[in-house]
């Protein structure tokens, strides 16, 4: 009778060598997909977009991400990010691009899509159009529309007698495209019975001064404020801006970001989530890699924003939320 063992163990090291022959292949058959953030990875709103990514993708694509980092790098240095970012798009060949947020899909979305590999774009708040001489049939996504407006008319039930709301934004690409978009390029508008206003901030102390000189603003809103640097041109950090401008607003503080709310930041905010723009992103790379036509998936993201309050800071300023937005309220 012939000794099984040595046979046994051939035939299990010829399975593990099968196995990861397989492996290999299955692994070099998955699509690649370049994801490149116009921000840097400790956003939020970036973490929020991966994991609605991840939610569609799983383990089913080879994934590579990029971030530009352009909230805190200075605009001279846009240009070495773009080369890098260009370097690993053409040492990874990636069968898909997706661009997240304007700068990315600004100043990589012209030469990605000349070359005719598909981009799928998420969390523009500008036209797309505008980056491009002529669309390409080759770029599809979502826009990001910030629900500014809307939020003007939820505040206004909030705090009935704020008619003067001041918006203080960061002097970002994004700032100046809602300034576009929301406020087609004028200063002020009236809406809802209230005056709404903008300024756009460059440096710190200047953010500081306008906030401590609030004057007849009755409210804050705060969209963007991620840019923000010193006198040295150090990038402030989310948290500090967000804590310094609550504890020494003499109004209540709004914002459009659900990390911002809480007991020493901001009073409340209306968050169109990043999860759901990177989730459906990803649906859409992956009606691209079956093949599907780009009009067959063009469709328009249905955004329902999320509100988020802090009772602390809604006792310090007096305010009361209407029933029908408290049930909808998530308390940080």
């Amino acid at each position: 009778m012939l000794n099984a063992g040595p046979i046994n163990r051939f035939l299990v090291a010829v399975t593990l060598v099968i196995g990861v022959l397989a492996s290999v292949s299955a692994y070099a058959e998955q699509a690649r997909i370049l994801i490149v953030h116009s921000y840097h990875e400790d956003l939020p709103w970036a973490e929020q977009c991966n994991d609605g990514m991840m939610s569609v993708f799983a383990d089913t694509h080879r994934l590579k991400h990029v971030y530009l980092d352009t909230k805190r790098l200075p605009a001279s240095q846009f240009p070495d990010q773009v080369q890098k970012a260009m370097g690993t798009f053409h040492q990874f060949q990636p069968d898909v691009v997706m661009l997240g947020d304007d700068n990315a899909l600004r100043l990589l979305g012209p030469t990605i899509s000349e070359i005719g590999t598909p981009i799928v774009y998420f969390g523009i708040n500008n036209n797309p159009r505008n980056y491009f001489e002529v669309m390409p049939k080759n770029v599809i996504g979502i826009i990001e529309r910030v629900p500014l407006f809307p939020w003007v008319r939820h505040l206004r039930l909030i705090a009935p007698e704020a008619k003067n709301i001041h918006v203080i934004m960061d002097d970002s690409h994004t700032s100046k495209a809602i300034v576009k978009v929301t406020f087609a390029d004028r200063k002020s508008i009236i809406f809802d019975n209230s005056t709404i206003r903008y300024t756009i901030i460059a440096s710190w102390s200047e953010w500081q001064r306008t906030v401590l000189e609030a004057g007849p603003d009755d409210i804050f809103i705060m969209p963007t404020f991620h840019a923000l640097k010193n006198d040295a041109g150090e990038n402030i950090p989310n948290d500090t801006v967000a804590y310094w401008t609550s504890t020494n607003s003499p109004v209540p503080i709004f914002t459009l970001q659900d990390y911002a709310v809480g007991d020493t930041g901001a009073v409340g905010a209306f968050t169109l989530h990043g999860m759901e723009h990177g989730r459906i992103a990803a649906l859409l790379v992956n009606g691209i890699l079956e093949g599907k036509d780009f009009p067959e998936l063009s469709l328009l993201a249905k955004q329902k924003g999320t509100f988020y309050f802090n009772k602390k800071q809604l006792q310090r300023f007096g305010l009361t939320l209407p029933r029908h937005i408290e049930m909808q309220t998530i308390y940080r």
